[in-house]
């Protein structure tokens, strides 16, 4: 067995353990529904040979109970038919309903690299496009495999009970099919494998094309846009299309050789009835449970490039499985301590797994509790991964963060979470009330800020006024669109309301005309009294304040201080200044 094979197997043994087995005693009850079905089906063959008999014999008084079981059969093999449908697919909804929520929370929960390194189109893709091709495939294995199955193996042993040299002939040609089938599954499962890649490839390009729709209008990049989305639609035609000529030659194979089979089998039992071995009503019901056993047999015959398509969809779910990786708390982790003193990086170094270059070069600063800090340099610094590392988005591979004599990696997740409050370059609304963005944690109303303060002090009330639901206006996809200084006030509230003892702000400003920013920057005053700030600015000129001033060059700490004694003493401070003066 190849790696492949093997890995393939690995993939099912362990979502069997995981999703389905669970749903034991509903697969059971619906397999005891299908053996209903199966079973029926077998009457109507018998109830033909029966009635020749009859017939036969010359025995007329108990035909007319053949009209009283063939709607009888009907009743109980379309009853049993119904429930079993519902059953199937209430149970294989469950299940891709479960895969879909266990994946979903180990990408939220898992390092922000799963999401930085895949891309929100490919993860998407896999939570739509592959949970839905293992749908299908757990729909058509209950049904085709297990029913249709169970139903071939009945109405076999029913044609064997009937003619069973005929039925011998039967299974030996049988053989024949499954060679074909098998092939062509294969050729399905890698076809489906890289069509799987290519949609997640294109879900990313569509999501990129309309995040980025204002700079590709302004730069007139329709056109290069347009063909690049029209190249990944001809390869996703060329997938589909591939996939469909390999299932649909399915069809004319099995007609061919079931009209191979019907013509052997009309001649073998011609001369059966002529040799006196059989008779009329046998063959009659022969052919019928034939003819009935034909249909199940072409559905399990397509069924391998289903369960294909599902088998690689699978293994693409559980290969981003191996991929989440998670950040979790020591057995012995503590609360955020109450105190620290002063905030420590040493001998920090980091890079992404995507970059052959370090992004930090074992840089070392601390900056004291309570105090205003800034951090500034050129973009690609560094900057940006400051804060990723104090918020834990991302786990220090070299060095250590401390707060006081804690390292940041023995204190609890969520307790150094809950204590720290972000502003980030870009401001992410959810599709809720404006009120529920500002406080995105309804159930916990800020105990030290006044709501309806704030909101004034930071000139939100000015545009609120003028909604006709005011902060119950819905934002986001269902609702108003906001300008970027709306935006960005509203993430600053946001930040300030929940009252957390370190703030984050990258760029918080960068949206504001300069009269606003400074009506904002006093009110930041304001609230980040006796607060741990640390702020990302490129406005050198916002910075002459600041109680500590850390320069970043290159991944590297090349300057810390207060203002002036940068201005004297650093020169690629003094650059800095200059070319933000210009």
């Amino acid at each position: 067995m190849n790696a492949s094979n093997m890995k393939e197997r690995n993939s099912s043994r362990r979502f069997w353990n995981e999703y389905i087995k669970i749903y034991r005693f509903r697969i059971t009850v619906s397999i005891l529904l299908i053996a209903v079905v199966a079973i029926s089906s077998s009457f109507y063959p018998l109830t033909i040979n029966w009635s020749f008999k009859l017939i036969e014999d010359g025995n007329g008084k108990y035909l007319f109970i053949v009209m009283l079981i063939v709607p009888l059969i009907a009743l109980i093999r379309g009853l049993s038919n119904y429930l079993q449908i519902l059953l199937v697919n209430k149970t294989a909804l469950s299940i891709v309903g479960d895969l879909q929520k266990t994946l979903y929370a180990k990408i939220i929960q898992s390092n922000i690299e799963i999401i930085e390194d895949n891309g929100a189109g490919n993860l998407i893709s896999r939570l739509s496009n592959d949970t839905t091709l293992i749908l299908q495939a757990l729909e058509r294995l209950m049904n085709s495999l297990v029913k249709d199955g169970l139903t071939a193996i009945v109405l076999l042993i029913t044609m064997i009970y009937l003619d069973w040299k005929l039925a011998i002939v039967i299974c030996f040609l049988l053989p024949l099919v499954a060679i074909p089938i098998y092939k062509i599954g294969k050729k399905v499962n890698s076809i489906s494998k890289g069509a799987q890649v290519q949609i997640g490839k294109f879900t990313n390009l569509l999501n990129q094309s309309f995040q980025n729709i204002q700079t590709i209008k302004s730069f007139q990049l329709e056109s290069r846009e347009i063909n690049y989305t029209n190249q990944e639609i001809e390869i996703r035609i060329l997938n589909l299309f591939r996939l469909t000529k390999y299932r649909a030659i399915m069809g004319p194979i099995i007609e061919v050789l079931a009209g191979i089979f019907i013509g052997i089998l009309l001649t073998f039992a011609g001369y059966q009835i002529l040799e006196g071995n059989s008779t009329l009503g046998q063959l009659t019901a022969f052919i019928t449970a034939l003819l009935m056993i034909s249909d199940p047999i072409r559905r399990i015959s397509t069924l391998n490039s289903v369960y294909q398509e599902g088998l690689a969809a699978v293994d693409r779910v559980y290969d981003l499985y191996s991929n989440c990786d998670f950040i979790e708390d020591k057995s012995d982790a503590v609360k955020f301590p109450s105190e620290y003193n002063i905030l420590k990086f040493e001998n920090i170094s980091f890079k992404y797994k995507s970059d052959q270059r370090d992004v930090l070069n074992n840089i070392t600063f601390a900056i004291k509790e309570g105090t205003r800090n800034y951090i500034i340099g050129e973009s690609g610094a560094g900057k940006s991964t400051v804060f990723k590392l104090l918020t834990r988005l991302h786990e220090v591979k070299s060095g250590n963060i401390k707060f006081g004599e804690i390292d940041i990696s023995d204190i609890q997740l969520k307790s150094l979470r809950s204590q720290i409050s972000i502003v980030s370059q870009n401001t992410f609304i959810f599709n809720d009330t404006l009120k529920n963005n500002i406080n995105l944690q309804p159930n916990k109303s800020s105990k030290n800020i006044d709501f309806d303060k704030l909101m004034d002090d930071l000139n939100i009330t000015n545009f609120v006024d003028k909604l006709s639901d005011k902060y119950n206006t819905k934002i986001g996809i269902d609702g108003i669109s906001l300008s970027g200084g709306e935006l960005q006030r509203l993430a600053i509230a946001r930040s300030i309301y929940k009252d957390a003892p370190l703030l984050l702000l990258d760029e918080a400003t960068n949206s504001l005309d300069s009269i606003n920013e400074i009506e904002i920057n006093k009110t930041l005053d304001k609230y980040f009294k006796d607060k741990t700030v640390l702020i990302i600015a490129h406005k050198l000129e916002t910075i002459k304040n600041a109680d500590n001033i850390i320069i970043l060059k290159d991944g590297n700490v090349v300057g810390a201080g207060k203002y002036e004694h940068l201005k004297k003493d650093n020169k690629y401070f003094q650059d800095l200044i200059n070319s933000t003066l210009k």
